[in-house]
């Protein structure tokens, strides 16, 4: 085992997870040792690091070789990226100004996401459908939690992956046949809005908004996932909408590569994406239901995900190859 070390964070709006990644003589990573803080109470993302930092940097008598950090959001070069709900923004410029000694990577979430499953090593899934695995082909990430993460990764010439992120989930949602027109109607009633996206149909949210124009209750995600079972008209609604949303994004990418569904909502309650009501929806296109029955999908139920995606793509810079490029 080498000297050197990376911390990776997963930025959240409520907790941010950090991992100490050691560099391996071999090039491979070994995680030691993993924290979790409360994001807004240090005041400001320096604050946030230096805790981070002193939290790992007892061990070691150096800092890391690099910091990288996994923001929601679009990452831009140069520009300051701002964060829904964290009372503060940051720029990678300014952070290797405080930080002289050691690199600092601002991606993406979902990118980092993107790295840990282009990666697939020591990553925790779930098969929902076989299929093919095309070596050359993109590979789509998609997940929802708050809102619906999008990115996708694609392999370069020099083998290494391209991270493409994308803020797909603020494009409309395809509602189709008499019952979703009359849902759709309910949701631009109740937001006061001139479209729903997919981020308002597929996220927790949109998994309240959905049990409540059924039920009548208003309930909080994890309450209702505790009430629902397989068969419940929420949850085969619910299935049919995040199989949607990941099969437009399949051909958009024509991601023969795999998909992979990460985010809390789905890994945290797999029943609502293995199914054969997902399944089915999926494979809904015509000419295009043999392409796609071929693309193998994959439930990540590995937390770490970001984290893991997070230090892979710090291990790549650091390397004698050529950097990742993020679009």
């Amino acid at each position: 085992m080498v000297d050197d070390y990376i911390i990776a964070a997963d930025i959240g709006g409520t907790t941010s997870r950090f991992g100490s990644f050691a560099l391996l003589e071999d090039g491979e990573l070994f995680c030691r040792d993993l924290v979790h803080l409360r994001t807004g109470e240090s005041g400001s993302f320096t604050a946030l690091i230096q805790k981070a930092e002193d939290a790992f940097c007892s061990a070691c008598d150096h800092p890391p070789a690099a910091v990288v950090l996994a923001v929601p959001g679009p990452v831009r070069k140069g520009a300051p990226v701002i964060l829904p709900n964290i009372p503060f923004t940051i720029s990678e410029s300014e952070q290797e100004r405080r930080f002289l000694d050691r690199k600092i990577i601002l991606i993406n979430d979902f990118a980092a996401q993107g790295y840990a499953c282009w990666r697939n090593q020591h990553l925790a899934t779930e098969v929902i459908q076989e299929g093919y695995f095309r070596k050359e082909g993109t590979m789509a990430v998609i997940g929802a939690g708050t809102g619906l993460g999008h990115c996708a990764i694609k392999r370069c010439n020099e083998g290494l992956p391209v991270a493409i992120p994308s803020e797909a989930g603020h494009a409309a949602f395809p509602f189709s046949g008499d019952e979703e027109i009359r849902y759709l109607h309910y949701l631009l009633q109740k937001e006061g809005i001139s479209y729903p996206n997919c981020d308002l149909v597929v996220s927790g949210r949109g998994l309240s908004h959905l049990h409540a124009w059924l039920t009548g209750d208003c309930l909080e995600p994890e309450e209702i996932v505790r009430q629902i079972g397989s068969e419940s008209k929420t949850t085969i609604l619910f299935s049919r909408f995040y199989a949607r949303a990941c099969r437009n994004y399949a051909l958009s990418l024509l991601a023969t590569g795999g998909i992979f569904i990460t985010g809390g909502i789905a890994m945290n309650n797999t029943f609502l994406v293995n199914n054969t009501f997902f399944r089915d929806e999926f494979a809904d296109a015509g000419p295009y239901t043999g392409l796609l029955q071929e693309i193998p999908v994959s439930v990540v139920t590995d937390e770490r995900v970001g984290l893991l995606g997070a230090a892979e793509c710090a291990r790549i810079r650091l390397g004698n190859r050529t950097a990742p490029r993020q679009i």
